[in-house]
């Protein structure tokens, strides 16, 4: 009986630890729907997995074992959370809908056609955007309203942005990856921007409220990760990436779209499935 006990026991905690992201269990590879232009974890207790493709967006509420189509989108380049809603950005327009994925606003224009989107902590109407020409532009009504930001010193050639908040007295910490042109980081909401050393050619960045220090980068040549908030990198992963995200609420849950794969690392992006 006790030996019965106890099998049903550690089989209960070695499932729990899994749905956890134990930092003891090992990284997965597992099938995306198509190749992913964006990924972000909504800031949801489910930990729901969206996956923007330039077409489809999908979204996972396990883990990435199953996804679902977001209805109604067909062309969507990124996503970010906002204190209640998904906010999805493709073209020159953008779609509202609540964190199941169901569409609750008729489609909005954006002042330019935005390519990445993201917001600084969980459950915040703050967004900072990147359109095609690579300016930045920052939205506090939650994308009803937007403003171009100065972005001194930013090239032209970002491709995605990826911000989050230090503490509540200091700007937003503000990263965008230009490709060939490197990573750029602005301490002052977006309003400067200086070139970080150390990664080149990535095209994605990933960061958490959960610990500001660390910095996931991606791009054709791998995956780096920085623990000291971008002062120093070191290459994690050789595998070609197009997006990575982190929990905003864990950040020992990272993830990495390589080609129609869905990688998941249990320790902040340190390792992954070779």
């Amino acid at each position: 009986m006790w030996r019965s006990l106890i099998r049903s026991l550690l089989v209960l905690v070695v499932v729990s630890s899994l749905g956890a992201g134990c930092s003891g269990a090992d990284p997965s590879a597992l099938r995306a729907p198509a190749v992913a232009q964006a990924l972000a974890v909504a800031p949801d207790y489910a930990g729901t997995i969206w996956e923007t493709t330039g077409g489809k967006a999908y979204r996972s509420s396990n883990g990435g074992h199953t996804w679902q189509h977001v209805r109604h989108s067909t062309d969507d380049d990124g996503v970010a959370f906002g204190t209640k809603y998904a906010y999805l950005i493709g073209d020159d327009r953008s779609q509202i809908g609540d964190f199941g994925g169901l569409q609750t606003a008729p489609y909005r224009p954006t002042p330019a056609p935005f390519t990445s989107v993201s917001s600084p902590y969980q459950k915040t109407d703050r967004f900072y955007a990147l359109d095609r020409k690579g300016r930045l532009w920052v939205s506090v009504l939650a994308g009803h309203g937007w403003t171009r930001v100065r972005a001194r010193g930013l090239p032209r050639t970002g491709v995605t942005v990826a911000a989050v908040r230090d503490l509540v007295t200091r700007p937003d910490i503000v990263y965008v990856a230009a490709g060939a042109d490197g990573l750029w980081r602005s301490l002052d909401d977006g309003a400067t921007f200086h070139k970080v050393p150390g990664v080149s050619d990535v095209v994605t960045a990933a960061l958490t409220t959960d610990d500001q220090d660390r910095v996931l980068v991606a791009g054709p040549g791998g995956i780096w990760v920085s623990n000291d908030r971008g002062k120093s990198f070191t290459k994690v992963s050789s595998r070609p990436v197009t997006a990575v995200a982190l929990d905003p609420r864990n950040a020992r849950l990272a993830y990495a779209g390589s080609g129609h794969e869905l990688l998941r690392s249990v320790d902040g992006g340190s390792t992954w499935p070779s």
